[in-house]
């Protein structure tokens, strides 16, 4: 799926899904976003820095305009 950042933000991240840095950018702009094994949605910076939210984080940042989704 793609979503879409409304506004720059500043989010806990992991580095290629071992270490998590406290934050990292995100800057306004279209993101891809998957879907985890674990049932977590990964909102993907680069190649090597992951977000990851539960249904109901990322549905708040839905329902705040903070994330929309583009294309599902």
């Amino acid at each position: 799926m793609r979503i879409k950042i409304t506004k720059s933000l500043v989010l806990s991240a992991q580095i290629q899904e071992t270490e998590t840095i406290p934050e990292a950018l995100f800057p306004e702009g279209e993101y891809l976003a998957n879907l985890t094994p674990e049932g977590k949605i990964e909102v993907i910076n680069t190649k090597k820095i992951k977000a990851l939210f539960s249904f109901s984080q990322f549905r708040e940042k839905v329902s705040q305009g903070d994330f929309v989704v583009v294309e599902a």
